[in-house]
């Protein structure tokens, strides 16, 4: 399903599934099922042809179809999935109709009495699809074309002459590339000739590789200047070269010149001199490709600088790789200030305050910094008028030329994504302002929205994973900025959570971008956001007719739905999100086909919230964060339907799991903080559950349970100290459950911190297929066996040791060829173990963040070791003076041999050392790579 589409793409497999499935339909229906088919693919085909036309460019009779195929799927699917239920066996008190659906709740189910009569719903369906078959053929849907495409003048063009007196924050930017490209460097990194500046659209890109030309043009014998654009003529761009190169000679070109002549004449031109060359707005790899051959390797000293949205065609370009972050609060107030009071602090005190706010919405992009300082310098000096502009900023609201420019440049981005990355994007625009979204709670919503598909995708890849790539492309088209975390084995201060090996774990949604977001959305139709006030977000700029609710944000509300009108809205809602108390969220019972479920702050939801819960029985993602309740109710186990059940953040309380949970045959996930299993849940039938995490294991019971779950892939297990795990038997009870969970790829063992030791080392038999291992558990007298080369999955390591020499093992930890984040924490003094690291190409290849954790060891990184170790942490407790047993020396720990260092932490006992935060402090200032240094 998608914004193109509608529901089409999960709506199509479900109906072959009604033809050869169990459901015993009539021959008849069979035949009438495949003509609904043959013509929703054909205005499925019809809905991707327009989708590849931006849409200020398709005629409106077209949007108008377009949006009626959509809502029709949307319908017919509902009604699909509601009798796909029902044909399990399910009854309910009222039978239900395609017409019911679309129309009157009261007359919901009130035509098939069987699933033997689904033929009469499927003729309503046919009706209404013929209905919109024909307007498509009176409107001529199937040749429309885009209009005829108004050229506009390049939005980047001021830019490039903008004069240097007016430029506001570019000097550190731009000192920092200098030094890159330009200045001798001492260290052992070549410099490159090639070097590419990343950033969303408006951040200054342009602006800055502009201003490095006009510096240092003059250093070389020629220079060019040329933009690449979403969709490049390429031919146009060349001649544009030659002509720069020779301005004289090649005044006109010839005609006749293909891509061949025009490559060859600027190598000529270019040959054996030194060339300063800017590439503005490359969008994907293929125009490089081809832009490359004309230009040279770098062998005379030529320089050439990239300018892109997209992070992963910077990497593709090769050469270094400079991230554009925006305007600091007080370049922005500068910006601010010198664009409308042409003075360096020109506001007056009266507008400060507001000044503020609306600097803090344009987060330090120079476009809108600038758009708004525009729009403001037409506006009287009143309080009054600028809360006005505050209050009221974004696209849409005035009709003003420059908001328009920064609304296409940021409309460039959207356009250029594939239609099912589009329909993603738009999904964010449920959430407020500011907020760090997890990564896997959007995936996950996008995957029981049916968003995510393996159409396209190589085989082998799973859905999550395919959800993973999507957040990971929007990262790199800069269109979400990405929250990263302070560790790789926490997230969200929980430590050792089950996803911490993701770096990237949360985004933000830059305001500008979301304003872009909300907006499309709602012209769209496709989320309503109700604000606290109760008014809808973005419903003043939509022109088009009021669509019906299909997705539901409410944003601290406090609006009741009290009205019959609005309990209709509601009974189509298939996705509904709660921010803020949950405590006037509207009654479960209104929502008939929801699918998601999200409320973000639990805290005082109760038990009559979710007394209805079994009348959401299409359900797919249930989210409830913050629940303070001791037991789900028994009703959980109806929703039969439902995918994955996150509980997690539940203020550390344990919550009961219900006998009637193990009827849950499609739950795939269980993310919770602390469950335990009411006594009777077996949990035999949920073949489909993959990852289990925060369950606590209390007794042999729960671990002989969780051993009966053949595809479990992910555990985390939370030890309790209760007197079943005093006698001793604990470690076996853990290796019968590890034994049955054969094909485990992440495993995390949480136990009472620095109480529980393993006495014996019980991982005997670890699947080859372990990717992540992580235990506060003690290994107390003896280095895990079963760590070794043979773990060619393994990523993520994080152990406890006891009395062990490490030094003796640390070259089976060396040899592990897919490890990258590795944490040591030893439980006892080490009496002065000195550890040498490992070097060489073979020893950690792979290995990118390192945490020891110990007391009074020595640590020495030796030339050449870990030369992809970017992360380091080091809680190594040292005396507040030097001893007998402590020398400077000992406070050398070989960082200059980390070439990759990017940032480096030690434990904060370091500080009370004078002669040791000496060594440390020298030791990073002689970096090459300077890395960041703090203090824990």
């Amino acid at each position: 399903m998608d914004i193109a589409t509608g529901a089409l793409n999960t709506l199509l497999p479900k109906l072959g599934e009604l033809v050869v499935g169990e459901y015993k339909l009539q021959s008849g229906v069979n035949g009438e099922i495949k003509e609904l088919e043959k013509e929703l693919e054909s205005m499925r085909a019809v809905l991707h042809n327009m989708a590849e036309m931006p849409a200020e460019q398709l005629d409106e009779l077209a949007k108008i179809w377009a949006n009626d195929v959509r809502e029709l799927s949307y319908d017919i699917e509902d009604t699909v999935d509601t009798f796909m239920f029902r044909g399990k066996g399910h009854q309910h008190t009222k039978l239900f109709s395609f017409k019911g659906l679309i129309g009157k709740v009261t007359d919901l189910y009130n035509k098939a009495k069987t699933n033997h009569k689904i033929h009469n719903i499927i003729k309503d369906i046919m009706v209404q699809v013929k209905v919109i078959s024909e307007r498509r053929g009176r409107y001529n849907v199937d040749g429309v074309s885009a209009r005829p495409n108004v050229v506009t003048v390049d939005p980047r063009l001021e830019a490039m002459y903008r004069k240097a007196t007016e430029l506001v924050g570019i000097h550190r930017p731009k000192n920092e590339l200098t030094k890159w490209l330009f200045e001798q460097d001492c260290s052992s990194r070549q410099q490159p000739h090639i070097v590419s500046i990343v950033g969303f659209g408006g951040l200054g890109k342009t602006t800055l590789a502009n201003a490095l030309l006009q510096d240092h043009k003059a250093q070389f014998d020629c220079h060019i200047f040329v933009s690449v654009s979403l969709n490049p003529d390429i031919k146009k761009i060349f001649k544009r070269m030659l002509h720069q190169l020779d301005e004289k000679k090649y005044a006109s070109i010839n005609e006749q010149w293909d891509e061949v002549d025009l490559i060859n004449k600027i190598r000529e031109l270019i040959d054996a001199r030194r060339c300063l060359c800017v590439i503005d707005d490359i969008w994907n790899e293929s125009p490089w490709d081809t832009i490359k051959l004309a230009l040279q390797d770098g062998s005379h000293g030529s320089k050439i600088i990239i300018t892109t949205r997209n992070k992963a065609v910077a990497e593709y370009v090769g050469g270094g790789v400079y991230e554009l972050k925006p305007l600091s609060n007080y370049d922005s107030k500068l910006l601010l200030n010198k664009r409308i009071f042409d003075a360096e602090d020109g506001c007056p005190p009266s507008l400060r305050e507001v000044a503020e706010k609306i600097l803090k919405k344009c987060g330090g992009v120079p476009l809108a910094i600038i758009t708004t300082a525009s729009l403001l310098a037409s506006k009287p000096r009143h309080l009054q008028d600028w809360e006005k502009v505050n209050n009221s900023i974004g696209f849409g609201f005035e009709k003003n030329h420059d908001v328009e420019k920064m609304k296409n440049i940021l409309c460039l981005s959207y356009n250029d994504l594939p239609v099912h990355l589009k329909t993603c994007l738009l999904y964010l625009s449920k959430y407020p302002e500011d907020m760090e979204i997890r990564k896997d709670v959007l995936v996950l919503g996008w995957l029981a929205e049916g968003f995510i598909t393996h159409h396209g995708e190589a085989s082998g890849k799973s859905l999550m994973e395919i959800g993973e790539s999507y957040f990971n492309e929007f990262i790199n088209r800069s269109l979400i900025q990405p929250v990263y975390n302070d560790s790789p084995f926490t997230v969200n201060n929980v430590d050792l959570d089950m996803l911490a090996e993701t770096e990237v774990h949360a985004c933000q949604v830059h305001d500008m971008v979301l304003e872009l977001i909300n907006q499309l959305s709602a012209e769209e139709g496709f989320a309503t956001t109700v604000l606290s006030d109760g008014q809808q977000a973005r419903t003043h700029t939509t022109t088009v007719r009021q669509r019906k609710i299909r997705r539901l944000s409410l944003h601290n509300s406090n609006k009741s739905y009290a009205l019959q009108q609005e309990r209709e809205q509601l009974f189509k809602v298939r996705s509904l999100d709660v921010f803020g108390h949950a405590d006037l969220m509207p009654a479960l019972s209104r929502f008939h086909v929801l699918r998601v479920l999200q409320v973000h702050d639990c805290s005082r939801l109760d038990n009559k919230h979710l007394k209805d819960l079994d009348k959401l029985y299409l359900l797919r993602f249930l989210r409830l964060q913050g629940l303070r309740v001791t037991k789900l109710p028994e009703s959980i186990g109806k929703l039969e339907f439902l995918e994955t059940l996150d509980i997690r953040g539940n203020d550390k309380s344990v919550i009961m799991l219900p006998v009637s949970f193990g009827k849950l045959g499609n739950l795939a996930r269980l993310l919770a903080t602390g469950v335990e299993l009411s006594d009777g849940l077996t949990l035999e039938n949920m073949k489909s559950l993959q990852v289990l995490v925060g369950i606590c294991a209390t007794n042999s019971h729960t671990l002989a349970q969780i051993g009966k779950l053949t595809k479990l892939k992910s555990l985390s297990l939370e030890i309790k100290e209760q007197l079943e795990w005093c006698t001793g038997n604990s470690n076996e009870l853990i290796i019968m459950c590890l034994q049955m969970c054969s094909s485990l790829q992440e495993l995390v063992i949480r136990t009472p911190t620095r109480k529980y030791y393993y006495l014996l080392d019980f991982m005997t038999q670890v699947s080859s297929g372990l990717q992540r291992f992580m235990s506060n558990g003690i290994f107390e007298e003896e280095f895990p066996r079963w760590i070794d080369s043979s773990l060619s999955c393994l990523t993520v390591l994080s152990i406890m040791l006891g009395e062990v020499q490490l030094s003796e093992h640390l070259e089976k930890l060396a040899e592990l060829p897919s490890l990258r984040y590795l944490r040591l924490r030893f439980n006892v003094f080490n009496k002065h173990e000195k550890i040498l690291i490992p070097y060489g190409a073979s020893a950690f290849p792979c290995l990118t963040d390192l945490e020891f954790q110990c007391i009074r060891m020595v640590l020495k990184f030796q030339h050449g070791a870990m030369q992809k170790l970017q992360r380091l942490c080091l809680k190594v407790s040292v005396p507040l003076r030097s001893g007998p047993f402590q020398t400077s020396n000992n406070f050398d720990y070989g960082l200059e041999n980390l070439l990759s260092l990017r940032h480096v932490t030690f434990h904060r006992s370091v500080r009370n050392n004078p002669e040791a935060q000496y060594s440390i402090r020298k030791a990073i200032a002689d970096h090459p790579n300077h890395p960041v240094l703090s203090f824990v």
